[in-house]
C-alpha cells in the first residue's frame, strides 16, 4: 500500500438527525452510475437469444416471480429474465420496452427502468409509473431500497423518488453542479457524490437526506472521478481517479477522513470506469477502456494485481456486477449488437457461459447485515496541508 496521502478537505463531523432510511437488516456502485451492475444504453434487438447450452428462450412470460437463487438478471426479446448462477434455472418476469438503467434495488425485488419507473417483482413490493426523468446518475437507497437518488444531466441538484407513494423531492442542501455518480451508503445514512463543478470534479458525503454536505476529495490537474462506491461495511469509500496519464483506485477511511491510500494503478494512455466492490472482502472489479470497441472487464484482485476478467475473449467485456464474494458477472460484446453473459470465479479463473444475445444485464443479489452507522471523522485530525489532492 502507498503512503498515506493528506487532502485540503474538510474534516467535519455530519450529523445524521433526521435520516428517513430504516435500520432493519437487509450487493454493492454503483455505478454506477454508476449504478453497481447496470448498462445506461437501451437494449437492442436479440433474435436468436439462447442459453449456453443452445435451448432457444421460452416463448411467452407469464410473470413469474423470480427465485432468490436467480441472481442474474437480463433482457432479451423484450422481455426480462432471471436466471440461476448454474445456468439452468430460468424464469421470465416481465415484459418492458424501455427498460435501461435495468438497476435493482438492494433486495432484489424492485428493478428501476426507463423514465424512472419501478417495477415490483416480489411478493409485495408495488410498481410505480414513470415520470418521465432521465437520470444520469443513481443509485438505490439501503439496505431494503425504499427510495431512489438520481440527477439527470441538464440538472444541477439530486433529487429522491420515495417507493410507498411514489413523489419525488429535490435535496436543496446538496452541492450543484453536474452529478457525476451516487453512491448510498450500506446502512442507508449516507450519500457520495462526484460532481463537476466549473470544470472542476469532486467528491461529498452527506446525510441520506442531502443535508450537512461536506467536499472529502477535489481535482487538481485535470483529474477526473468516473466511479466512486461504498465498501460493503461501510467503513470506506473508494473511487477511480481518472488522471491525465493514467488512473488509480484510492480509498478513505470514512472514521478519518483527512486523508486517502493509493491502490491499484493502470498502465499509462488507460482510463477506467465502473467501480464494483465484491460484497466480501477487498476484491473489485472495473472496465478499463472508455469507448465500448476498447472497453476490458478487469479484476482488481490486490492494490499490486489485476488482470482480464475474460483473458482468451477478443471481443469487448464489461463488468455486469458481483454475484458472490468472488463470482463476477461479465458481458462479452455489445458494442453494436447483443452481448453473451458468463459467471467469473475471479480466484480461479473458472467461467461459466449462461446465455448469449442478452441486451442488458445485471445482477440482482439481496443485501443482508448491513452496517447500522456511518462513520464519523476522529475528533483529533492532523491538519491538512494547504496544496490539495489530484
Amino acid at each position: 500500500m502507498a503512503p498515506r496521502r493528506w487532502i485540503a478537505a474538510l474534516s467535519v463531523v455530519f450529523a445524521l438527525a433526521g435520516c428517513t432510511s430504516t435500520t432493519a437488516p437487509g450487493p454493492t456502485p454503483p455505478p454506477p452510475g454508476s449504478s453497481p451492475g447496470t448498462s445506461s444504453s437501451e437494449p437492442r434487438p436479440s433474435p436468436g437469444a439462447a442459453l449456453a447450452s443452445g435451448a432457444a428462450l421460452p416463448t411467452g412470460c407469464d410473470g413469474v416471480r423470480p427465485r432468490r437463487s436467480q441472481t442474474v438478471a437480463f433482457v432479451a426479446e423484450g422481455r426480462a429474465w432471471a436466471l440461476d448462477p448454474s445456468g439452468f434455472d430460468l424464469t421470465c418476469m416481465f415484459q418492458v420496452d424501455e427498460a435501461a438503467p435495468f438497476a435493482w434495488g438492494p433486495q432484489g425485488d424492485r428493478v428501476l427502468l426507463g423514465g424512472m419507473e419501478i417495477r415490483g417483482v416480489g411478493a409485495h413490493p408495488a410498481s410505480l409509473a414513470a415520470t418521465g426523468a432521465q437520470p444520469a446518475a443513481w443509485d438505490w437507497g439501503h439496505p431494503l431500497g425504499l427510495s431512489v437518488v438520481f440527477a439527470e444531466g441538464d440538472r444541477r441538484l439530486p433529487e429522491k423518488r420515495f417507493m410507498d407513494d411514489g413523489h419525488v423531492e429535490r435535496l436543496p442542501t446538496m452541492p450543484a453542479g453536474v452529478y457525476l455518480d451516487i453512491a448510498y451508503h450500506p446502512s442507508g445514512h449516507a450519500l457520495a457524490v462526484a460532481i463537476q463543478q466549473h470544470g472542476e470534479q469532486s467528491i461529498w458525503i452527506s446525510t441520506n437526506e442531502g443535508t450537512d454536505p461536506v467536499p472529502l476529495v477535489h481535482s487538481e490537474g485535470g483529474t477526473r472521478f468516473p466511479s466512486i462506491a461504498f465498501s460493503p461495511d461501510g467503513e470506506r469509500l473508494l473511487w477511480i481517479a481518472q488522471h491525465l496519464n493514467t488512473y488509480q483506485v484510492h480509498e478513505m477511511d470514512l472514521r478519518d477522513r483527512t486523508g486517502f491510500d493509493d491502490g491499484w494503478r493502470g498502465e499509462l494512455d488507460e482510463e477506467a470506469t465502473n467501480l464494483h466492490l465484491a460484497p466480501e472482502g477487498d476484491l473489485m472489479a472495473l472496465d478499463v477502456g472508455i469507448t465500448c470497441d476498447e472497453r476490458t472487464a478487469v479484476a482488481v484482485l490486490s492494490p499490486t494485481v489485476a488482470r482480464p476478467a475474460l483473458p482468451d475473449e477478443p471481443r469487448p467485456t464489461t463488468v455486469v456486477g458481483w454475484l458472490d464474494r468472488t463470482t463476477l458477472l461479465v458481458s462479452a460484446g455489445g458494442c453494436d449488437d447483443t452481448g453473451d453473459l458468463s459467471a467469473v470465479d475471479v480466484l480461479d479463473g473458472s467461467v461459466t457461459d449462461l446465455v448469449r444475445g442478452v441486451g442488458l444485464a445485471a445482477t440482482r443479489t439481496a443485501v443482508t447485515d448491513a452496517p447500522a452507522s456511518v462513520p464519523v471523522p476522529a475528533e483529533q485530525a492532523p491538519p491538512p496541508p494547504p496544496e490539495g489532492v489530484g
